[in-house]
């Protein structure tokens, strides 16, 4: 095995990027699925019920992994269980996309998105642990769900056979899993130590986010259940062309939130907020319609990479990582769908100007807690360099300089804090012997060491550099 591949900016994109991309594309194709199915079924009527629904089970399925790492510590314990979960996902698809009896469609569709929300917080997991500190990840966030969305894009225009959609599904989630098992690193099944201990600032950080993602999430649900009603009854279809500007929005903050410390993304995000009280406006006319999509469409593509980005840039700083993941997920799941009947609602009874009335408002809040944000978190500030460097520092510094995980950097400590063998230090980290020896591996073929002694000879060559 490779170990090396993962230190390669290039390689990391790519796998990460291909598993993002798998994932999104499963989970998007079975959220379109189900709603096409309900209103085969049940009727136009109930597509936002189901909807609905479905969105709950998708954040469910996010909580579930954070809990099921809580609950099942033990690494193969966890392989199966995962395993389980996609076995149960692709069958769950099957059924929903092949059966014509109501009760046992909406058991299986509901059980699918489950199943997706699950793997989607394994996937969102690894994606954070493994981007940890780097510049990279929101290219690797935003190519992946451009892909995906292109994807989706050509299968809905070319090949929309039940087969095809059956297979698509069940070998992304396959492959997601097995990139999930190939990849070197241990995070999906063994605990990674706590990375920070500044509790304070990250909650009042997480409050921000959960607000500021709350708010995307109203905004987005005043226009989102009135264009799943206009594609059940047939009225616009947003799987064709308009569509396109999601993957443009998707792209184009990817990769904006790569620079400048994530501040241009926040900006963007900031602005392109007022593209969705543009397209409630114009939902009046099948023509307007199309453009309010379009526009709802590039105003999501920056709104659903700031809350991927941000919180999987958060995860590896909290003590539940596997929790902090997927929360921006989560909390899409839970407003959007406060949002879907009562908008609905409303526009039956009111139309568009109500909704707009109901967008600019939240918008306004939505950009007083993005500038807020903005001003306090993006904000450079000098920090006092100490005189001295304590061992500790040092060797954090040292770890930082070629890019090692949290888990890595504790192997490191102890192998040159102590004299003690391999099994002893596996005992002290609570993890197997053969787990150890990936992790020192790793950290060899990073440091370019080939033993201990050999590390320990260039640890002692960088405190003399830094002195």
């Amino acid at each position: 095995m490779q170990l090396n591949r993962s230190n390669n900016p290039v390689t990391a994109i790519l796998w990460q990027s291909a598993c993002f991309a798998l994932c999104f594309f499963s989970f998007m194709m079975t959220g379109s699925m189900i709603n096409s199915r309900a209103g085969e079924l049940l009727g136009p009527g109930h597509v936002n019920t189901i909807y609905t629904i479905g969105l709950i089970c998708t954040g469910a399925g996010f909580l579930s992994f954070s809990a099921a790492r809580k609950l099942f510590a033990n690494e193969s314990l966890r392989k199966v269980i995962i395993s389980a979960v996609g076995i149960v996902c692709v069958v769950s698809v099957c059924l929903f996309l092949i059966t014509a009896d109501m009760t046992i469609f909406c058991i299986s569709a509901f059980l699918a998105l489950v199943t997706c929300g699950h793997i989607g917080g394994c996937v969102y997991y690894h994606h954070a642990m493994t981007f940890t500190n780097s510049r990279y990840m929101g290219r690797a966030t935003g190519i992946g769900m451009a892909v995906a969305t292109m994807i989706q894009i050509l299968i809905h225009r070319f090949a929309m056979q039940k087969a095809v959609l059956i297979c698509g599904i069940a070998v992304s989630i396959l492959l997601v899993l097995y990139i999930i098992f190939r990849l070197p690193k241990d995070w999906m099944l063994d605990d990674p130590l706590p990375y920070s201990s500044e509790n304070r600032t990250d909650i009042i950080t997480a409050a921000i986010l959960i607000a500021a993602v709350a708010l995307m999430s109203l905004v987005s649900g005043t226009i989102d259940s009135v264009i799943t009603f206009f594609d059940a009854t047939g009225r616009i279809n947003v799987y064709f062309g308009v569509r396109i500007f999601y993957a443009v929005g998707l792209l184009t903050a990817g990769f904006l939130s790569d620079m400048l410390d994530k501040k241009y993304l926040s900006f963007a995000t900031a602005c392109t907020i007022l593209l969705s009280s543009a397209s409630t406006a114009l939902l009046g006319s099948t023509a307007g319609a199309y453009v309010g999509t379009a526009l709802m469409y590039l105003y999501s593509g920056f709104y659903i990479i700031f809350l991927t980005v941000m919180f999987c840039e958060l995860a590896p700083k909290s003590r539940c990582p596997e929790l902090w993941a997927g929360m921006g997920r989560v909390v899409r799941c839970l407003f959007v769908a406060l949002m879907v009947t009562p908008t609905m609602r409303i526009y039956e009874l009111a139309g568009t100007t109500a909704l707009v009335v109901i967008s600019c408002a939240l918008s306004i809040l939505l950009l007083v807690v993005l500038i807020y944000y903005i001003v306090r978190f993006d904000r450079k500030e000098p920090e006092p360099q100490p005189e001295e460097l304590s061992q500790e520092q040092l060797m954090q510094r040292f770890a930082e300089s070629f890019s090692l995980t949290p888990r890595e950097t504790e192997v490191l400590e102890r192998l040159l804090s102590t004299e003690d063998g391999v099994q002893e230090i596996a005992d002290s980290l609570f993890i197997s012997r053969r787990v150890l020896q990936r992790y020192i591996a790793s950290v060899y073929e990073k440091t370019g060491t080939k033993s201990r002694i050999g590390l320990f000879q260039i640890f002692t060559k960088y405190i003399s550099e830094q002195k």
